[in-house]
């Protein structure tokens, strides 16, 4: 898109990017928008100005209100799969968080970062790596060497062969610290309500899914090739909750999902269209059968929103 269809102006302790007459503020530099814009491209970055303020607070309020009834502080946290940093600039802001390592294996995503840390001061944070894929199966940290890891959005995103990547999320969580994997669809809710909003879709062979996305998606998906379709990374086929796990499973680990809000209680809470709260009731039987069946509520919703916690014992038994 053209220069010229929109503007940033500076207010000096503030920006305002004008796109087709719509103004969006933000505090964020001339640079950043540029490089947001460029990532995502114009229509795309206004959400991203205020991701901060919305997705920061929604999704890891209830973690952080966990933490304090815990007694927890001095963090260190690592972040896994940093996007434009809006989250990291969150953490940031938490007493709870002594440091802070995040990474991402896009190098756009990297330098938006990078650029928010230096310009905002996040003083918290000790480094926003770049890696490959390949390098995420085997993170340069020792083990047990965060206090709280954080995938958020991340596992679906994942190569198909995800085992050890998400094994070394745990290799790397120190005995009585805590993972949080929120907001991951769930490959078994038969909605795919992620990347292409179709019933199944997720469940059938790659080339079929293609057909079914360009044929009832054609805005989306029409134009869209099979290569890119497929490619590594585009979610569609979302997670499931063995692999939100190691691959040791759930041994020495404690579900605390339900006692930090999330799951059923965040579903329920965070239910904002008419549908889901209509069918509310639905979904309540629903994880009362998974609760009794040992399992979480989780499996029964649309997104998987977990939170674990390495037992000590684990120290023992690695």
């Amino acid at each position: 898109m053209s220069p010229e269809t929109f503007r940033v102006t500076d207010r000096g302790d503030s920006r305002l990017l004008v796109v087709e007459g719509r103004e969006y503020p933000t505090r964020y530099s001339e640079k950043v928008i540029r490089m947001l814009i460029d990532r995502k491209g114009l229509a795309r970055t206004p959400p991203y100005l205020t991701y901060k303020e919305t997705r920061g607070p929604h999704f890891l309020d209830p973690l952080f209100r966990y933490l304090r009834v815990q007694g927890l502080r001095g963090l260190k946290v690592l972040e896994v799969g940093c996007s434009s940093g809006h989250m990291t600039e969150y953490l940031d802001e938490q007493a709870e968080v002594a440091t802070i390592h995040t990474f991402d294996t896009d190098a756009a995503f990297v330098a938006i970062t990078r650029a928010k840390v230096d310009e905002m001061g996040l003083a918290k944070v000790r480094e926003v790596a770049l890696f490959t894929n390949d390098e995420t199966r085997r993170l340069p940290h020792a083990n047990g060497a965060f206090d709280l890891v954080l995938a958020i959005g991340v596992v679906e995103h994942l190569p198909r062969e995800r085992r050890a990547h998400v094994d070394e999320y745990y290799r790397l969580l120190a005995p009585g610290g805590h993972i949080a994997i929120l907001d991951t669809p769930n490959r078994w809710f038969p909605l795919e309500t992620h990347s292409i909003g179709l019933p199944l879709v997720q469940w059938l062979p790659p080339r079929l899914a293609h057909w079914y996305a360009r044929t009832f998606r054609p805005r989306q998906f029409g134009a869209v090739p099979y290569a890119d379709f497929v490619t590594e990374g585009t979610g569609w086929r979302n997670a499931t909750l063995t692999e939100c796990l190691p691959s040791s499973g759930w041994r020495g680990l404690a579900d605390v999902t339900e006692d930090a809000g999330y799951g059923w209680r965040f579903f329920r809470d965070t239910a904002r269209s008419r549908t889901r709260r209509t069918l509310l009731p639905v979904f309540a039987a629903l994880c009362a059968v998974a609760r009794a069946a040992g399992q979480p509520a989780s499996v029964c919703l649309p997104y998987l929103n977990l939170l674990l916690r390495k037992t000590p014992a684990a120290r023992r038994a690695a």
